[in-house]
């Protein structure tokens, strides 16, 4: 019989126990024989994952009187902080970061709330870390040793959803109360992102064969199709584009790539008309937002019954939240009302990071986001080889997932976007070697 609550439950202890433990003896083998910031890195995956495994004990309050999702983080940052290398990297991951923290501080004073504004600038410092150890972790083992690591530390979110879907202990989805399968993890939201981190590092490894690539891939999406996330299905779809992308290109010679990669395109194009039909009513909304999207600028008063119940309701809250922000002070319109300040206020967080900036940060907040994703863009862009597509679809993976939730306000989010980052900087500051120019139409010989 389904078990289904409006909470997360808890998976039987006498499952999350010894999977804890075996995960913990997993974390130190990975963690040995590599750098200190590969070691770090691993280490701080693996304590995100597990804390995240047990909301009810993360989300506590510890003897210091902070939660210990926050005690955890602030210590990650410090002991992060303490093993950075001064690098090329360190100007080109903190500068776009700096805007953003500075209107938090801004925000802060105008609106006098001093633990919203301190909890958003340690996320920022989180991910400032994150990105810069990354990129460190790269320079000293390479990309493939450092992501051949990482992806094994997804075992214990998978194993607990296979637990939870073997014994039938789901979780209700805020959006229709449909049945969330993710392990006894606190939100559908976060374990979806957890999976699409393990999708980004199949993506980016240089190394790995594609089979291995796809069979992670398939993993990992049919993860998120049981956590019945939406949003991140659709996040999803770049990143395994790419992935079945470089698959097919792989496995051609070099001349005939041209045409395979076009024949690609319209095998991956021909499947998209099918993927509505395979999911009901699911995605009915994108239709009727086609067809009136008026809706999308209506004023929360003008909504509707049928039409608050769009896009699980997000319409609908994020004309609440512009709303409120235009009727704040000129000041507000400015600097918003503060980091976090919507919890209190709303029921709901906004599922969108730039409405949700909007109304904390204000429009320099929102312009400072868009500067922090532009900056990073940019540079993924401006690499040079293959890996620029690949990072770029990445990038695009990353911005579809803040236009329906919100990455950057959970952990999980964070450290996707901070290990994109630093594989990003990486690929820019350490292009691969150009061919060796061969004299007289001859190759040298081997030695």
């Amino acid at each position: 019989m389904l078990a289904l609550t409006a909470g997360s439950p808890p998976l039987p202890a006498y499952i999350v126990l010894p999977a804890l433990m075996v995960y913990l003896v997993l974390i130190l083998l990975l963690a040995m024989r590599a750098s200190a910031s590969t070691s770090f890195l691993v280490a701080t995956f693996g304590i995100r994952l597990a804390m995240s495994a047990q909301p009810h004990f993360s989300y506590s309050s510890s003897p210091a009187g902070l939660s210990w999702n926050a005690l955890a983080s602030v210590l990650i940052v410090v002991t992060g902080s303490l093993l950075l290398h001064r690098t090329r990297a360190v100007p080109l991951i903190l500068i776009p970061i700096i805007p953003l923290t500075l209107v938090v501080i801004a925000s802060l004073l105008l609106n006098k709330d001093v633990s919203g504004g301190i909890e958003s600038l340690v996320k920022y410092a989180f991910f400032a870390t994150i990105a810069l150890t990354a990129y460190d972790a790269f320079v000293a083992d390479g990309p493939g040793k450092v992501l051949s690591r990482l992806v094994f530390t997804f075992t214990l979110p998978l194993v607990l959803q296979c637990a939870s879907l073997v014994l039938h202990i789901a979780k209700a989805t805020e959006s229709d109360g449909s049945a969330s399968y993710i392990g006894g993890y606190n939100h559908e939201a976060s374990f979806s992102i957890i999976l699409l981190t393990g999708l980004l590092i199949a993506l980016l490894h240089p190394a790995l064969r594609s089979s291995y690539k796809l069979g992670i891939a398939a993993v990992c999406v049919g993860g998120i199709l049981a956590a019945n996330y939406r949003t991140a299905i659709i996040a999803a779809a770049p990143l395994l584009l790419g992935l079945i992308m470089a698959a097919i290109l792989s496995a051609v010679p070099p001349r005939q790539r041209p045409v395979a990669g076009i024949l690609g395109v319209l095998l991956v194009l021909s499947v998209v008309p099918v993927i509505p039909k395979l999911a009901g009513d699911r995605f009915d909304a994108v239709t009727v937002v086609a067809d009136d999207p008026d809706v999308l600028t209506k004023a929360p008063d003008e909504f509707r019954k049928t039409d608050r119940a769009l896009m699980s309701g997000r319409l609908f809250l994020w004309s609440e939240y512009i709303d409120d922000w235009r009727h704040g002070t000129k000041r507000q319109h400015v600097l918003g009302f503060g980091a976090n300040s919507w919890e209190g206020r709303y029921r709901y967080y906004a599922h969108n990071t730039l409405i949700s900036t909007l109304y904390e940060l204000g429009t320099l907040g929102v312009a400072s986001m868009l500067l922090l994703w532009s900056w990073m863009f940019v540079i993924a862009l401006s690499t040079a080889g293959s890996v620029r597509m690949t990072l770029v679809i990445a990038h695009l993976s990353f911005f579809i997932l803040n236009m329906a939730t919100m990455p950057f306000w959970m952990i999980e989010g964070i450290l996707f976007y901070g290990l994109l980052c630093g594989f990003t900087v990486y690929s820019r500051l350490n292009p691969p070697p150009r061919p060796q120019p061969v004299a007289n139409g001859l190759r040298p010989r081997p030695v």
